[in-house]
């Protein structure tokens, strides 16, 4: 029951990812097309594994599929929750700023779609230790640490410069800051 309810929450992430892939995020002029393809790529291995791993590994501890699916619950929180806070947002290498979203998950991440990406992907490899799952895992987060720091530059390069600096003083990158939840 459990895996079929992690089951459903993956393929929801999946959907969702897809939708915001086409429909919320735009492909900027900017973005090297091969490094948006081997993205794609990396994305579709992992949903390809896991959707495997669903339908065929049966060795999976019951209480580590219960993390897996509280996992993947947050990792839907935190990206609808992050499309209904931003307007609309350029895709990863955009070179184009727009304005500055600071609240909602954007208050506790400055890159909450990546966060939310990785839980996913690192959740999924982790409960069905594959081989393929492992190195598309790190390519993303290879590809999501590259793309938050090109973002960054690109935005502190801008007029919105010192707003930015003051953000990235208050909220960390892909992990809340404790310091400010002590204040």
């Amino acid at each position: 029951m459990v895996m079929t309810i992690a089951l459903f929450l993956y393929l929801m992430i999946v959907i969702s990812l897809i939708w915001g892939r086409f429909f919320f995020f735009s492909l900027a002029g900017g973005t090297p097309r091969l490094l948006a393809y081997s993205y794609d790529v990396a994305v579709a291995v992992q949903m390809i594994f896991t959707v495997y791993g669903f339908l065929y590994v049966m060795d999976v501890t019951k209480p580590f599929s219960y993390v897996v699916a509280v996992l993947y619950m947050i990792s839907l929180v935190i990206f609808w929750s992050a499309i209904v806070t931003a307007k609309s947002l350029d895709f990863a290498f955009s070179k184009q700023v727009g304005d500055i979203v600071t609240t909602g998950p954007f208050g506790l991440f400055r890159h909450p779609f990546y966060v939310s990406y990785l839980l996913a992907w690192w959740a999924s490899t982790v409960l069905f230790n594959s081989a393929f799952m492992w190195v598309s895992a790190l390519y993303l987060t290879f590809f999501y640490v590259v793309s938050a720091r090109k973002e960054e530059r690109v935005i502190l390069g801008s007029s919105q410069s010192e707003k930015y600096q003051l953000y990235q003083k208050n909220v960390g990158m892909f992990l809340p800051r404790i310091i400010r939840w002590k204040r």
